[in-house]
């Protein structure tokens, strides 16, 4: 039973996560001046104009899938470079963001209800032995955070497709032209990094990476908020 539970919880946030960063990709790059996004429908929040079916299913059975990137034509922008780079960033910042938002309803649902006049370690120490395990509502945007939060860093690796390679190719065009050059083999090595049984680093230092970013945003907001 809670097998399922989980993977409709995770189902429901990588739609939103998904269906909203994609939404900014689109109305940042419609906004300089592209029409793009809006004459091939993407210009929305809907998740389902931006879902991949096989890519997603691929989600739940390798753990690693797709969704269809939202195509974009930079010729449209009056400052290229400048232009590029606020699309490349509505992603990390739309997810960011979005961690920030399930951070800020954790605390005020965890203080309101559970927690008083305790320090933020034992605050940390409840949600992770014992709130997350138990409370829907902390798991829900624990798992939300942490995924946006991880999102926001895989997207920011400096390879194509991904988002950061638009990066790559405004301000170090020989790098982007030997990168798509070999995109191939690339990519072949990023799956096998990502794929491999038992040694899957990608996705461990990106874990890593995002649980440390979400203690350190969590303990920040606690002060600010609390103390």
């Amino acid at each position: 039973m809670w097998n399922i539970v989980y993977y409709v919880i995770l189902a429901v946030i990588l739609l939103v996560s998904i269906g909203l960063h994609e939404y900014a990709h689109a109305l940042v790059s419609h906004k300089l001046g592209d029409p793009t996004p809006k004459m091939q429908k993407r210009l929305t929040p809907n998740p389902l104009r931006h879902l991949d079916p096989i890519g997603f299913l691929m989600i739940f059975l390798i753990h690693f899938g797709r969704w269809k990137p939202v195509q974009i034509n930079p010729a449209y922008y009056k400052k290229r470079k400048q232009g590029e780079l606020m699309v490349a960033l509505a992603w990390p910042a739309t997810n960011l963001l979005l961690a920030l938002i399930a951070i800020l309803i954790m605390l005020i649902y965890s203080r309101i209800l559970w927690i008083h006049g305790t320090d933020l370690q034992n605050i940390v120490d409840l949600l992770f032995q014992w709130f997350i395990a138990w409370d829907l509502v902390i798991f829900f945007w624990w798992l939300f955070a942490i995924i946006n939060i991880a999102l926001a860093v895989f997207n920011m690796i400096p390879l194509p497709p991904l988002d950061w390679f638009r990066l790559v190719k405004s301000f170090w065009a020989t790098g982007a032209y030997w990168m798509q050059k070999y995109q191939m083999y690339i990519a072949i090595w990023f799956l096998v990094l990502i794929l491999w049984p038992g040694k899957n680093i990608v996705w461990w230092a990106i874990s890593g990476i995002a649980h440390a970013l979400f203690n350190w945003i969590f303990g920040f907001l606690w002060h600010i908020i609390f103390y």
